[in-house]
């Protein structure tokens, strides 16, 4: 029923104009945003994928639809186990971050989900996707920092990424360590600009820093 009356909501959207009513969209994006925390489901977290992907094409001009369905998908290739089904649902996250970043080509959190999708392409193949996938992710999760230095994030998935590096290329826990202990500090000062900003990463780093450096 909720995802029927959503579906009307956003097609009534698109048919009036939804461009013009700042306050509808910003409603509809917080209902959705907040979604994703109960989202548990591939199938819970295509209904988001898609809804923003809807609002997207209305709010043409904005990045946090665009963002929003990436991360979903991204969400999704965690969750499914068949590596067919993973690889499709990070090409839809890229694509959607890539249409983003041409929007707001210097907007930090778009490039630290950009390095998150590479690290998990890694997971898809990491024999044969370890190598560049890390370097890739290196160099977008460096580009949001050049960007935002404050952008804990960033911190946080450079630390993942050192922590899956074998230590004889320059990873491991004591290289991972320093960006999990920044990155905490960074959580503690975080200060979102506005209602539909990224906050996630915070519980998760936590978690890599006790698990991995005291």
């Amino acid at each position: 029923m909720k995802t029927a009356i959503l579906t009307v909501l956003l097609s009534a959207i698109l048919l009036s104009g939804f461009s013009q009513d700042i306050e509808d969209y910003m409603n509809v994006m917080i209902k959705q945003k907040k979604s994703i925390k109960m989202a548990r489901t591939v199938q819970e977290f295509q209904t988001l994928a898609d809804n923003f992907e809807q609002i997207s094409q209305a709010e043409s001009d904005k990045w946090h639809p665009l963002y929003y369905a990436a991360y979903s998908y991204l969400n999704m290739s965690f969750i499914d186990k068949n590596n067919q089904h993973r690889v499709k649902y990070l090409n839809k996250a890229l694509s959607f971050v890539e249409q983003a970043i041409e929007i707001y080509p210097d907007e930090s959190e778009l490039f630290v989900l950009q390095g998150f999708i590479y690290e998990a392409y890694i997971q898809t193949d990491p024999v044969n996707k370890g190598k560049e996938y890390s370097r890739k992710a290196t160099e977008s999760l460096e580009k949001a920092i050049e960007f935002n230095p404050d952008n804990p994030r960033a911190y946080y998935l450079l630390g993942l990424n050192l922590l899956h590096t074998p230590a004889k290329y320059g990873g491991g826990k004591e290289a991972a360590c320093p960006y999990f202990t920044k990155a905490i500090d960074k959580f503690k000062k975080d200060i979102p600009e506005n209602v539909l900003s990224p906050t996630w990463g915070g519980e998760e780093n936590y978690r890599q820093y006790v698990k991995n450096c005291k």
